[in-house]
């Protein structure tokens, strides 16, 4: 209850429209005294009066304010609306007065009434409403089959039946409203609304046969399949699929295929799920070379392209995609799509098509091959999956091929991968022969480490997890190779890890540092170190410092840290601070943006500027700046 009600009344009536808005907000808080004044504030000159007036009444609630809103649905159109959405927002604690205005002489009330009631969740008996279909007026009787249908009042479907002869409108919502129930016991009615003169029910009866989605009725729109126009045929369809389409629906292949090739996107998803489901052979060129042909660079094509691919593995397609890959008809990206699915089902029948494949001149239906291979993995393919690593053209190729290899833990490639490590200079190349190694003979391939080259011994330093090995190579000669070592001790987070991390923040080299830094934070330790290393005299690594202290630390130190921060003269360390300080939005963080309003650096006033404005409303702190 708010006090001075009377004289937040009397505001509503100020000459100014913000005192008059802010009265409307705070008597959302009031009585029934307040609902007159409110509904007149609905007819205010301004908009933002009006909105909060409506959602003020709104708060309020009760049948009383329903009550004296019922009247504006005869009023013009504005108050009408504004009436229809108050009410629906009262919900239950109206719906006796909408029951009453179903009696109502104006036919719109009665209307009104009706769909009210059907937006309304709870406390509605959906019985009320069933009589309203042999109303006079055919809006009214239009309405109530759409609102029984929306409440799947089941008790209504011979009422609703009879309306099957209606109206054209009135046929069209009880067809409607008889699908939503799913209404069997009716269906031969409905069949004979496909053979009707009009447009609008015939398309309505289509889809009511499909949301009942019973096999008689499936049927039944398979026989009118063959007879409908054109225009109705992917109406039908659409209608079969909810249906549910069955195997047997082989006649269904050709209109799908026709609406796969011809649809827009939305149709070829409908023609997609019905292929499926009757195991569409046929369509699977068709499926692939469409997918061949969209850019993959553009998001907007990423879900056509799986609904695609996953359409083609959900069929038995292993002898179709075999064939695909023999079609000159196919393009290259069709091609390596099924050779990708191939791999997918580990088809072995595909194997010697696949390596056939490893010397195509395009390089998509190529690397596709190498990827396949390794996941069928036959050791027939080990030989030519080695000389595609160690010869193909294409850094691309090579690296699948190396991938797939390793994938395979082929034995007989360990050793001519360990030829080409050692004259590979392609760095990611050599970090996909290092994984491969790995995962074919960990055991052997580390057994002695530095007779490595040093970019080798970075990336070993990158893929291993053992931290014995790791904390070896923070004493690498090589700068990078300990780099890498010293972010693989952060990942791995041990006692012995973090131990090794903290003594390397007092390394001379500053990357040595910074890695190390960094590494803390990885590893979520909150250590003394992170702090004096704000005072490094280098800037990066105290920019990482920043970093490593809001990933490790609680918000009592990081807010000491950032404070700290704030002075530093390298403007990327405050700007991190400030993000860090924003994140945690207490008063103490805000005290400490607070302070460095005036900062020397324009940057850093401007977004200390926006924080506050953002701020303002939420944490009553007064703009700053």
């Amino acid at each position: 209850m708010i006090k001075n009600i009377k004289r937040l009344i009397q505001r509503l009536s100020d000459e100014d429209q913000a005192v008059r808005r802010e009265a409307a907000e705070r008597l959302s808080a009031g009585d029934e005294r307040a609902v007159y004044p409110l509904i007149k504030a609905l007819s205010d000159e301004n908009a933002g009066v009006q909105d909060t007036a409506m959602r003020s009444l709104i708060d309020i609630g009760g049948e009383t304010t329903g009550y004296m809103i019922l009247p504006l649905l005869r009023k013009d159109v504005y108050l009408r609306n504004t009436a229809l959405v108050i009410l629906r927002e009262l919900g239950e604690a109206v719906v006796s007065l909408l029951y009453s205005a179903l009696k109502d002489k104006d036919n719109d009330i009665r209307k009104f009434a009706i769909d009210i009631l059907r937006d309304i969740k709870e406390g509605v008996d959906p019985s009320k409403i069933v009589p309203l279909l042999s109303d006079p007026n055919a809006n009214v009787r239009a309405a109530a089959a759409k609102a029984i249908g929306a409440k799947g009042y089941k008790n209504a479907i011979p009422e609703l039946s009879n309306r099957l002869k209606d109206d054209e409108w009135v046929c069209f919502y009880a067809l409607e409203a008889l699908g939503e129930l799913r209404a069997e016991e009716v269906i031969e009615e409905i069949k004979g609304l496909l053979h009707s003169r009009s447009t609008i029910v015939r398309f309505a009866a289509i889809e009511a046969l499909g949301k009942i989605g019973s096999k008689r009725a499936a049927d039944m729109l398979m026989s009118y399949l063959h007879i409908a126009p054109d225009d109705e045929v992917n109406v039908i369809i659409k209608a079969i699929i909810s249906a549910g389409v069955t195997p047997e629906m082989s006649d269904l292949s050709r209109y799908l295929i026709k609406m796969l090739e011809e649809g827009d996107l939305e149709e070829r998803e409908i023609a997609l799920k019905g292929i499926a489901s009757i195991n569409c052979r046929e369509a699977i060129p068709i499926m692939v070379d469409i997918a061949g042909s969209l850019e993959p660079s553009l998001a907007e094509n990423e879900q056509e392209f799986l609904l695609l691919k996953d359409t083609i593995v959900s069929i038995n397609s292993e002898e179709e995609l075999l064939k695909i890959l023999d079609s000159p008809d196919i393009k290259h990206r069709g091609k390596s799509l099924a050779i990708e699915i191939l791999g997918e089902m580990r088809s072995e029948k595909a194997i010697y098509r696949l390596i056939d494949y490893l010397a195509d001149s395009r390089r998509g239906p190529r690397k596709a091959s190498a990827v396949a291979l390794g996941k069928i993995g036959r050791h027939e393919s080990i030989r030519p999956l080695i000389e595609v690593a160690m010869n193909d053209a294409d850094s691309n190729v090579r690296r699948s091929a190396i991938e797939a290899i390793g994938n395979m833990q082929a034995k007989d490639a360990f050793s001519p991968l360990l030829e080409m490590l050692e004259l590979e200079e392609h760095y990611d190349i050599i970090e996909k022969i290092v994984e491969s190694l790995m995962k074919i003979d960990a055991t052997s391939f580390l057994s002695d480490i530095s007779q490595y080259r040093d970019n080798v011994r970075e990336a070993i330093a990158k893929t291993i997890f053992s931290v014995e090995l790791l904390l070896r190579l923070t004493n690498d000669p090589s700068e990078a190779v300990k780099i890498a070592a010293i972010h693989g001790l952060g990942y791995a987070g041990t006692d012995e890890a973090i131990s090794r991390l903290v003594g390397l923040t007092k390394e001379r080299a500053p990357d040595i540092r910074k890695a190390a830094i960094a590494g803390l934070g990885e590893a979520r330790y909150c250590a003394h170190e992170l702090f004096d290393a704000l005072k490094d005299e280098d800037s990066w690594v105290r920019f990482y410092a920043v970093k490593a202290i809001a990933l490790s630390c609680d918000n009592e130190e990081v807010i000491k840290g950032m404070k700290a921060a704030m002075y530093d003269e390298f403007i990327p360390v405050v700007m991190s601070a400030i993000d860090i300080l924003m994140e945690i939005g207490s008063k103490e963080a805000d005290e400490i943006l607070a302070a460095h309003k005036e900062h020397r650096n324009l940057d850093v006033r401007e977004k200390i500027k926006r924080y506050c404005k953002d701020q303002d409303a939420q944490t009553g702190i007064k703009e700053w700046a």
